[in-house]
């Protein structure tokens, strides 16, 4: 792959034809491997085989920026094919400052059985800081008081709650009714009673030429009340590679501070560095870590870093094979563990049971989702009791997905139904408040469902 220094990024992609029932092959380009400094405000290019210009018309195509998945926005090819395909050229997704990898793929817009390509080869970019605030695309046009419709007659109300988040990976709520949200800029973010607090909780400081640190996710201490304790999942490095860390902190005043490193895992797969990590009923801590497969662990640990007793090995990991780690729950009414993951090419969400000691986890369902899914939340409010017990999993394709469990059998999806589609853009984070509202993060906002009066 070649980064042109004028206005586009060059990179060599080939997909097969409209009607074929397997995947495009993938991208012959390479990089150099040097990066290029980018102000992110190009467009990624690359020239695409096709028969026809008919045939061209077929196709779209995806950029995933450090293993996040989306689609490539007005693309525009050109009318005649030069010696390697048709001209090709879209818009870069927002980034933020500083080194970031860049790959293609290919996938049939009028055959979905067909799936989607491999990746290209990686091109690595580095985004200027200078321009980096400047060249986020504008927001998604919604405003409150908005009604969402649901299938079965509920009517859920949009409401925009602030903007100003940037690239959020997760959010979790304090007991005292704050939203913690964690980005992947290395900040953690307050919002209080519907505002972002003008300061930051936590900034993660830089480890690697500038870039900073990535936090993953954000979870409490039960016991928060009185501990203070809250635990952010984070990206570090070390002489031996790239590792994803596991760090308590305690809040002050709505700031995190008194760092202590609990655990810490090498990352298999550096072009996805991706984590969740939430407390069990059982009160230990799961940690899942992406990795090349099968380097990616479901973790089971005690508050403080430690391995249970009732586990036995040498390692925490109760679970291997997990590609692509974007959220992680657990199904009230069946006590089962849910996991989404998504490896670019396909996602999941694989429920799991704990076996008696020595705990392993037990493999009880498996369902195929639509690759850009992310986090994960299950509804457990009295507010909108049609959606009790329900999963809701949140799609970087602009919706977020309601799934339904069977009453007879808890381990099947008995029914899907898409909400907010193309309503307020890419979601990435969900999570559900004490008051029963669904609240959710574009790249840019906050934003909450609730019961229409």
């Amino acid at each position: 792959m070649v980064v042109m220094r004028r206005s586009w990024i060059l990179i060599t992609l080939f997909a097969a034809a409209c009607g074929s029932s397997t995947p495009p092959p993938p991208s012959t380009g390479s990089g150099n491997g040097s990066s290029e400094s980018i102000t992110g405000r190009e467009r990624i290019g690359w020239d695409q085989p096709a028969a026809n210009s008919d045939e061209l018309a077929t196709f779209g195509y995806a950029v995933y920026v450090d293993g996040a998945r989306s689609e490539i926005a007005d693309p525009s090819c050109s009318d005649t094919a030069g010696a390697s395909g048709f001209p090709c050229t879209g818009k870069l997704p927002q980034m933020s400052s500083g080194t970031h990898s860049l790959q293609l793929a290919t996938f049939s817009s009028v055959n979905a059985d067909a799936g989607e390509s491999p990746k290209s080869p990686p091109l690595s970019v580095v985004v200027s800081a200078i321009l980096a605030s400047d060249m986020a695309p504008a927001a998604a046009e919604w405003k409150s008081g908005e009604v969402d419709p649901t299938s079965d007659g509920i009517k859920l109300r949009i409401d925009k709650l602030t903007d100003g988040i940037e690239q959020p990976t997760d959010a979790a709520f304090a007991s005292d009714g704050r939203l913690f949200i964690s980005e992947h800029v290395g900040k953690i973010r307050i919002v209080s009673d519907g505002v972002l607090q003008p300061n930051d909780a936590l900034l993660l400081p830089d480890e690697n030429e500038g870039v900073p640190q990535a936090a993953l996710s954000i979870a409490f201490d039960p016991d928060f009340a009185r501990t203070r304790f809250v635990f952010v999942v984070h990206t570090a490095e070390s002489p031996d590679g790239p590792l994803i860390q596991l760090s308590r902190y305690r809040e002050f005043g709505g700031k995190l501070a008194e760092r202590a490193v609990l655990f810490q895992s090498a990352s298999s797969d550096p072009l996805d560095r991706s984590a969740v990590l939430r407390f069990g009923p059982d009160g230990k801590l799961y940690l899942v870590v992406s990795g090349s497969d099968p380097g990616g662990r479901l973790f089971r640990l005690n508050p403080d870093g430690t391995m249970p007793r009732d586990q036995s090995g040498t390692t925490p990991a109760i679970a291997t094979g997990v590609t692509g780690a974007r959220g992680l729950g657990w199904a009230v009414r069946s006590g089962i563990l849910w996991i989404v993951d998504d490896d670019s090419q396909q996602a999941h969400l694989s429920g799991v049971s704990l076996s008696p000691p020595p705990v392993q986890a037990i493999v009880r369902g498996r369902t195929t989702l639509r690759p850009g899914v992310a986090s994960l939340a299950f509804y457990t409010s009295d507010a909108i009791p049609e959606m009790k017990s329900e999963a809701l999993v949140v799609s970087a394709e602009a919706y977020l997905l309601r799934l339904r469990f069977a009453d007879d059998d808890p381990t099947q999806v008995a029914r899907a139904e898409r909400l907010l589609q193309d309503r307020v853009g890419p979601l990435r984070v969900v999570t559900v408040g004490a008051d029963g509202a669904i609240y959710f993060l574009t790249d840019t906002s906050l934003g909450k469902l609730s019961r229409a009066k």
